[in-house]
C-alpha cells in the first residue's frame, strides 16, 4: 500500500469514526476471519449440530460458489467440508430479513450443483448443511435452534433422504434442551463474554484480529468500496445538476447517489440468493424498477 493510499485510508477511518474495539464475533468479516481456522470451525459445527466430526479438511471464508461459466455465483461467509465430503455453509446473519427461508433453498441448490460440477454423481452427493446464526429470532418461537429437513406431510415418520439439512440459530432463544457447550457458545455470541475455554480462545482471536493493522486496512477497504459507488453517483449527479441550478443539482445528486447505492445492494443481495420480489420489498420499490437496475450491473 502506497503512502497516499494509507493517508486516504486513515482519513476514511477518521471520517467514518470506526471503533474497532466494538467489532465482535457477530460482525460477518470478523466471523469469517476467526472461523477460517479448521479446529475452531469444527468445534462450532459440533456444538450447533450436536454431532462428532473427525476432521474439517477445507474452510474458506467469503467463498464465491459459481455453478455456471457466466454466472456470478453466491458468496457465503464460511464454506467448510469435512473428511466425509459433507459440505457446510455457515452464515452470520445480523440483519433481520424476510426471505431467509428462500435463501436456504437457493444455497442448497447452488451447493449441490457445485458438488456435481466437481465430478460427483447424484447418488454420491454428500450432506448439504446450511446454518444461519441469527442475532434475532427468525420464527418468533423462542427457540435457540430450529432444525429443518424434508418430511412427508401425511406421515411425519417418513423422511425424504435428500441429504439437505437447514439450521437457524437464534442466539437469544431459550436454552432449554440444549447442551452446556452449546449454551456457552450462544451466550458468547449474545454477550461477547466467554464462559469456557473454547469461547475464551475465540475472544482472544477477536482481540488479536481487530488490533491487526492489515485486517483493519482490509475492513476499511471493503467499507470504502461499498461507499464509493454512492459517492461517485452523488458527484456525477451534482455535475449534471449544475445545468439546472443549485437546488435541482443537489436533488439530482442525491438521486444518482441513491441509485448507485441501490445497485450495490441489489448486487450484494443477489449474491446472497435473495429473490427479486424480496429485494423490491426491502427497497420499497417495484420489481420492474429492480429489474431495470439489474440490467445496469
Amino acid at each position: 500500500m502506497t503512502e497516499k493510499q494509507k493517508n486516504t485510508l486513515y482519513e476514511a477511518t477518521q471520517s467514518r469514526i470506526v471503533n474497532f474495539n466494538e467489532i465482535g464475533i457477530t460482525n460477518d468479516l470478523m466471523f469469517g476471519t476467526v472461523y477460517k481456522n479448521p479446529e475452531y470451525c469444527k468445534e462450532l459445527l459440533q456444538r450447533i449440530l450436536q454431532i462428532n466430526i473427525v476432521e474439517i479438511g477445507i474452510v474458506e471464508p467469503q467463498k464465491t460458489i459459481k455453478t455456471t461459466i457466466i454466472g456470478k455465483g453466491i458468496r457465503i461467509d464460511i464454506y467448510a467440508k469435512d473428511n466425509q465430503g459433507n459440505v457446510y455453509d455457515i452464515e452470520m446473519q445480523s440483519t433481520e430479513e424476510t426471505d431467509l427461508h428462500l435463501r436456504t433453498r437457493y444455497y442448497h441448490s447452488e451447493m449441490d450443483s457445485y458438488q456435481i460440477r466437481a465430478g460427483q454423481k447424484y447418488k454420491n452427493l454428500k450432506n448439504s448443511v446450511v446454518i444461519f446464526i441469527c442475532t434475532f429470532d427468525p420464527f418468533k418461537d423462542n427457540r435457540s435452534i430450529y432444525t429443518f429437513q424434508t418430511i412427508c406431510k401425511e406421515n411425519k415418520g417418513i423422511v425424504l433422504e435428500d441429504k439437505r439439512l437447514t439450521y437457524f440459530v437464534n442466539i437469544y432463544g431459550s436454552r432449554d434442551g440444549i447442551s452446556r457447550k452449546t449454551v456457552d457458545l450462544l451466550d458468547y455470541f449474545k454477550t461477547g463474554k466467554p464462559t469456557d475455554i473454547y469461547t475464551k480462545n475465540i475472544q482472544d482471536q477477536v482481540e488479536i484480529i481487530r488490533d491487526d493493522n492489515e485486517w483493519r486496512e482490509n475492513y476499511m477497504t471493503i467499507e470504502m468500496k461499498l461507499d464509493q459507488k454512492y459517492e461517485d453517483g452523488l458527484k456525477h449527479g451534482r455535475i449534471e445538476g449544475e445545468k439546472f441550478g443549485r437546488i435541482e443539482g443537489e436533488k439530482i445528486g442525491r438521486t444518482e447517489g441513491e441509485i448507485e447505492k441501490e445497485k450495490e445492494l441489489i448486487a450484494k443481495w443477489l449474491q446472497k440468493g435473495k429473490t427479486i420480489a424480496a429485494i423490491a420489498e426491502d427497497l420499497d420499490k417495484t420489481e420492474i424498477y429492480v429489474k431495470n437496475l439489474m440490467k445496469q450491473l
